[in-house]
């Protein structure tokens, strides 16, 4: 398959100033015309400063091509999946750069059942941006703009889907991102009781990182503890993620999360689950308890793969795909379906988590790695680990590298698909061997990077 040039990992993203231009955003729009060729397309945009500068070039580009928009406005990604597919609209498309820093954004796309855009999907939109001309409408068949509000039916739809118990009490940090306009309403619709936090709209992310880690949410771990909450929630930049804190102001580890809801997939419909590379062995043991298998699969893939297998269930950090009630990685849909198996179990989370799903030592790391570097120093590291890890049992490639060892702990190494980072990811059986595989990472990365 061809090198994509202009998409990551999910969608295009980039700095505003000299990637993700007005200019590039008309003709994407343009080539996204041609590529569905006529109907209805459903745009969103987050709330970043430079969104609806974005949105108006993307939608210029689609009506100069001849189909008609929906423009949503404000809306989580999600919200905007959903709409595509419910409004039977040929595809979507969300200006967001989801947790990317504030000076950049994107955008991403979705086809008609709300499912995000395949490889070669995108392959074809770089192919009408970069080497073809995308068709133009004439001056008689130009689209035309619908407005409509997507979030009520939204929501509505979340309450249909899920069962809660009134009298939760949740602590909601919505990074100053568009889920503020979705989650605190939903759960209160639930019969929560809501304490929100950096749920007014901000571009400039105020109240945290948008990217929802651990390291980011001190605040929300501290107020869970301080107003005696049962569960804290965080979003990301575009409501497609979610963290989740225990009643103790403990973070779920991300992996737990997609573990227990994978295992309560697997005992419920089918046997396959889908995830990434850089989840914890932890997800396989519980799946296969449950009786199915795990396939891993590369970041951003975990849709198509879902497809492909007939998965029950698919996810990757903070990134659940519920297949009942869609194709998309759903955050908000997410934090209502914690609250139904809280309600289910009527336990404490952190006693839930404890006893579903086993707790090995993990640690992940972030370096600076330029684009033009990204190849060679994969090319170097590959061979480092390899002559370093011992005791290997497998290595994956199908991002980075990942080598496993006979007892279940690994090293992962990749570079980002949508920012210029290297990151780091592993597991071990324990503390000590957790430290072990550090060092080893830490040395390969020095060695080749230079950090």
């Amino acid at each position: 398959m061809r090198v994509k040039e202009l998409f990551g990992t999910r969608g295009i993203r980039g700095p505003v100033a000299t990637k993700v231009t007005p200019e590039l955003m008309l003709r994407l729009g343009m080539a996204l015309a041609s590529h569905v060729d006529g109907g209805k397309v459903v745009v969103a945009r987050d709330a970043r400063t430079s969104s609806e500068m974005l949105c108006h070039a993307f939608i210029a580009g689609v009506l100069a091509g001849g189909c008609n928009v929906v423009d949503i406005g404000l809306a989580p990604s999600p919200c905007l999946a959903f709409t595509t597919r419910e409004l039977s609209a040929s595809a979507g498309a969300i200006i967001t750069a989801s947790h990317n820093p504030p000076p950049d954004n994107g955008i991403a796309f979705y086809r008609d059942d709300g499912m995000e855009f395949t490889d070669e999907d995108e392959l074809a939109l770089e192919e009408l941006v970069l080497k073809k001309a995308p068709k133009r409408a004439t001056w008689d068949s130009l689209g035309s703009v619908e407005r409509y509000n997507a979030i009520p039916p939204y929501i509505e739809a979340i309450k249909k889907a899920v069962k809660v118990r009134r009298g939760f009490k949740v602590v909601v940090d919505c990074a100053n991102g568009v889920a503020s306009l979705v989650t605190p309403i939903l759960l209160r619709e639930l019969g929560c009781k809501v304490v929100t936090m950096n749920s007014h709209l901000d571009g400039h992310f105020p109240g945290r990182p948008a990217e929802p880690q651990p390291w980011n949410l001190g605040d929300l771990m501290r107020t869970v503890r301080e107003v005696g909450a049962d569960v804290g929630m965080a979003h990301d930049g575009d409501g497609d993620r979610i963290a989740v804190v225990d009643e103790q102001g403990n973070f779920i580890k991300h992996d737990a999360l997609l573990a227990l809801f994978a295992a309560r997939a697997v005992r419920r419909k089918g046997d396959v689950v889908v995830t990434s590379i850089n989840t914890s062995v932890a997800i396989e043991e519980v799946v296969a308890k449950a009786g199915g298998k795990t396939v891993r699969t590369a970041l951003g893939d975990f849709h198509v793969a879902m497809l492909e297998h007939g998965a029950v269930f698919a996810g990757e950090p903070g990134k659940l795909v519920f297949k009942e009630f869609g194709p998309w990685a759903d955050g908000v849909f997410t934090a209502a379906k914690l609250l139904e198996l809280m309600s289910i179990e009527r336990k404490p989370l952190s006693e839930i988590i404890s006893f579903s799903v086993p707790d090995y030592p993990m640690y992940s790391q972030d370096f600076a790695c330029p684009d033009e570097k990204k190849v060679e120093f994969m090319r170097s590291v590959r061979s480092y680990l390899l002559d370093h890890v011992g005791d290997v049992r497998d290595v994956l490639e199908i991002d980075g590298i990942r080598v496993n060892r006979r007892n279940g702990s690994w090293l992962l190494i990749r570079v980002s698909g949508t920012e210029p980072k290297a990151r780091m990811v592993l597991e071990g059986r324990t503390a000590e061997e957790a430290e072990e595989l550090k060092e080893i990472g830490l040395k390969a990365i020095k060695k080749f990077l230079g950090c």
